[in-house]
């Protein structure tokens, strides 16, 4: 497209019946030369560009389109916006709750040792549990000891042996569960204080 100076290009346009409202299009062409135009600019597909009245006043600036690393840059910037307001969000939500529950300093430690209590009661549980799974797997051992000839264990005894063993490992990885929930119960609690105390203004007893 050959270049139109822009004053002739808004006097033609403007002196031509039925085009006084006619766009003018204005935009820098990769060398930096101004091209105008009556219509949209080819040349300028990849570039900002300006879209002028009849009368020269700016109705518009077309902004060059997206580059493939802006796009993925706007999403980055999009998800981490959404990220954030589903963060701040989320406390609200969680500011209420606790305002809704709790009244004072005092329901909140009642309700922790209530918690506490029951994780307890899961672990004592557990212990009696692991005392009989190390029981079975000691007896197991020593009949197959006994029964060991030739230092071969009897099919049905290995077989004990292994359940025997199977059995304690799952009573052992039960007990770590009950008190990684205990620490989760009291980290609970000591943040649900903390930030009871930041809603209502309190201060922590001395």
């Amino acid at each position: 497209m050959r270049p139109i100076p822009l004053a002739t290009l808004m006097l033609s346009l403007t002196a031509m019946p039925g085009l006084a409202m006619a766009q003018i299009y204005i935009c820098k062409d990769a060398a930096g030369r101004t091209i105008t135009s009556d219509r949209p600019i080819p040349e300028c597909a990849t570039r900002p560009m300006r879209e002028l009245g009849s009368t020269g006043v700016l109705l518009r600036t077309i902004a060059a389109p997206q580059t493939a690393e802006q796009r993925e840059q706007e999403q980055r910037d999009k998800d981490k916006a959404k990220a954030a307001a589903d963060a701040a969000l989320e406390v609200r939500r969680r500011d209420t709750a606790i305002l809704e529950r709790f009244r004072s300093e005092v329901e909140i430690e009642a309700a922790r040792k209530r918690a506490v209590a029951d994780v307890n009661g899961k672990i004592s549980q557990q212990q009696t549990m692991s005392v009989l799974a190390d029981r079975e797997l000691k007896e197991a051992l020593v009949a197959a000891g006994l029964a060991t000839k030739n230092k071969v264990v009897p099919i049905p005894l290995a077989r004990k042996v292994e359940r025997a063993q199977s059995a304690v490992t799952a009573e052992q990885n039960q007990m770590r569960s009950h008190q990684l929930e205990l620490l989760r119960v009291n980290a609970w609690f000591d943040d649900t204080l903390k930030r009871f105390r930041e809603l209502t203004g309190s201060e922590p007893p001395r």
